[in-house]
C-alpha cells in the first residue's frame, strides 16, 4: 500500500468511527447502516456473547439509549488502516427497565472503547472494552446480568508464555 494509499485507508477509518459515534450520541441508530456489516461480530463486557448482527446492536443501543439516557462525551479516538478505536465517557442513569432489569435510578460514569476492525467499508467486529467499571459492576454484580469469561481474540503478535 502506497503512502496515499494509506492516508486514504484512515481517513476512510475515521469516517467510520465517527459516524459510530455520531449514531449513538445523537440516537440516530440508521447512520450505522452505512458503515457496520449485516453479521458484524459483537463483544462486551456485559451479555451473552458473542453476539452477531447489527439489528441486535441496533436493539441493545436502542435499548440503552432510553433506559439509561447516556450522554456519550468522544475523549479520544486512533484510526488505522482497518481499526479504529474511539473512547467516550458514558455519563448514565437507570431510568427505565433495561432487559428485565427494574431501574433503580442509579447513576454513574463508565469509560468506555468501541473497539472496531473493518474492511475498508463496514464494521466487521464491534467490541466494547471498559476502562473504568461502574456500568459493569453495576450490572453484573449489583443487577445480575451475565459476565462474559475466557473469551481469548487472535492476536496480532502472540506474547512469551512464561513456562
Amino acid at each position: 500500500m502506497n503512502a496515499q494509499a494509506t492516508l486514504d485507508a484512515i481517513a476512510q477509518s475515521e469516517k467510520i468511527g465517527r459516524l459510530i459515534y455520531k449514531g449513538f450520541n445523537e440516537r440516530n441508530l440508521a447512520l450505522w447502516d452505512d458503515v457496520i456489516a449485516a453479521d458484524v461480530e459483537l463483544r462486551s463486557t456485559v451479555g451473552s456473547q458473542p453476539t452477531h448482527g447489527i439489528e441486535p446492536l441496533k436493539n441493545w443501543a436502542a435499548e440503552f439509549q432510553t433506559k439509561f439516557s447516556p450522554r456519550l462525551d468522544l475523549v479520544d479516538e486512533i484510526y488505522g488502516v482497518n481499526r479504529a478505536v474511539i473512547a467516550v465517557n458514558l455519563v448514565w442513569q437507570h431510568t427505565g427497565e433495561f432487559f428485565g432489569l427494574a431501574p433503580t435510578g442509579r447513576k454513574g460514569t463508565s469509560i468506555e472503547y468501541f473497539i472496531l476492525s473493518h474492511d475498508g467499508e463496514k464494521v466487521t467486529r464491534f467490541w466494547v472494552a471498559d476502562h473504568t467499571l461502574d456500568l459493569t459492576t453495576y450490572l453484573i454484580a449489583e443487577r445480575g446480568m451475565h459476565y462474559p469469561q475466557n473469551f481469548e481474540p487472535q492476536p496480532i503478535i502472540r506474547g512469551i508464555e512464561v513456562a
